[in-house]
């Protein structure tokens, strides 16, 4: 059978398993969305369900792969940023995993900025003390869940727990260490300094290595739960706004990405770290590429398809019958169309001054990459061209192209 190479992504609302053959098209897919618990503004994922969730998908995926004649060589996880389940010494999840999202952890934010420092903070992680980071939930889980807490002797992020599910190593890639708020970019390792300031323990965190890094080869209860064959090489993935500027080529500095779904993120890739704490100044966030010796600076803006969905349900339309409106170039529902491309255009006009980077392209994915009136309203305020992907599984994509990497490296 020829070889495929298996992106495994685990997203706010979907968990995905897509195949590719070496040239990066799609061979086969399944998709499950991810099991959410919401209590009031507050949001759970609970890990082992997230395990099974991701079993099922690879499972479908795998028979479809058969079919068609190919066989799994390599995989690779892509996930959402900062959250993180809580191990104990025998790799058993100690507690529930607070979503991204979750915004309960602002007094923890809070505390961060008082104690350890905004000044700190910008200078060795690249970003501002904020509740979305990976810290404020380890904090949260420090005061409120104490018993779990002291029996914690690993931390792993969300695609780091499926590697590990999958290979039984423990590894954080960069892009993801990148949004923890406790990694030092400049080092490429964890911050003793900001684990020392936040009275937390670094033996927690798993080492930091290089995306598209084998890990090992899945483990025969994987393979069982998965149907994966037992000598599929594990690699390591990495956040999934990454990944996916990683499958759709955005790479070089200078190269942006516009990722357009309930919310709105700007990805600008850049060469190397700004010490000026310009950046984080400004609101915005550096990290490290899964590219190999690539930096990025990320930023967006809230509401962004969302916003436009929300007005629709307001005034009672379907899609149809919105976009209809829409064209007429009055109304309310133009209105919201603008304001998104005013606003999300002119963040992006700050993330290119602050930078010094004039982008020669502007790069959109993304579920609002397919509404064209909003590209149209982009592209009169843009002064480089906008062009749409039409590739529909850009992070799943990427991390399958990491997993190659492992292969051939």
């Amino acid at each position: 059978m020829a070889d495929a190479y298996v992106g495994l992504d685990i997203g706010t609302t979907g968990i995905k398993a897509v195949a590719f053959d070496e040239d990066g098209r799609e061979l086969a897919a399944a998709a499950r969305p991810t099991p959410t618990h919401r209590a009031g503004a507050r949001a759970e994922y609970d890990s082992s369900e997230l395990w099974e969730t991701a079993c099922e998908v690879l499972r479908e995926m795998n028979s479809q792969l058969v079919v068609v004649g190919h066989q799994a060589r390599a995989i690779a996880p892509t996930s959402m940023a900062e959250s993180g389940v809580l191990l104990d010494s025998v790799g058993t999840p100690l507690a529930s995993v607070i979503a991204w999202f979750d915004q309960r952890t602002l007094p923890q934010a809070e505390w961060w900025a008082q104690n350890v420092g905004v000044e700190p903070t910008r200078r060795i992680a690249g970003v501002n003390p904020q509740a979305v980071f990976t810290a404020s939930k380890m904090l949260w889980m420090r005061e409120h869940t104490p018993e779990a807490w002291a029996a914690g002797s690993h931390w792993l992020l969300m695609a780091d727990w499926m590697a590990y599910r999958l290979c039984g190593e423990m590894a954080t890639d960069y892009s993801l260490a990148s949004r923890t708020m406790l990694f030092d970019l400049e080092a490429r390792d964890w911050s003793a300094e900001l684990f020392e300031a936040a009275g937390l323990n670094r033996a927690l965190m798993a080492p930091a290595i290089q995306a598209g890094s084998t890990l090992g080869r899945v483990q025969p209860d994987a393979a069982a739960a998965t149907e994966l064959p037992a000598d599929v090489t594990v690699a390591s993935g990495g956040h999934d706004h990454v990944c996916a500027a990683f499958g759709l080529g955005v790479t070089e500095p200078g190269m942006l990405l516009d990722s357009i779904g309930t919310a709105e993120a700007f990805f600008l890739v850049t060469g190397e770290l700004d010490a000026s704490g310009r950046i984080a100044g400004a609101g915005m966030s550096q990290g490290l590429h899964v590219a190999p010796e690539r930096t990025f600076v990320m930023t967006g803006v809230q509401g962004g398809g969302g916003r436009i969905d929300e007005r629709r349900r307001e005034l009672g339309l379907d899609w149809g019958e919105f976009m209809s409106n829409a064209a007429q170039r009055n109304g309310p529902e133009r209105a919201v169309i603008d304001e998104l491309a005013r606003d999300a255009q002119a963040r992006i006009s700050q993330l290119v001054a602050i930078t010094g980077t004039t982008p020669e392209q502007q790069l959109v994915t993304g579920g609002g990459s397919r509404n064209p009136l909003l590209l149209a309203a982009k592209q009169e305020l843009s002064g480089w061209p906008i062009e749409a992907s039409d590739q529909p599984e850009a992070s799943a994509l990427g991390a399958a192209m990491l997993a190659r990497a492992a292969v051939y490296s």
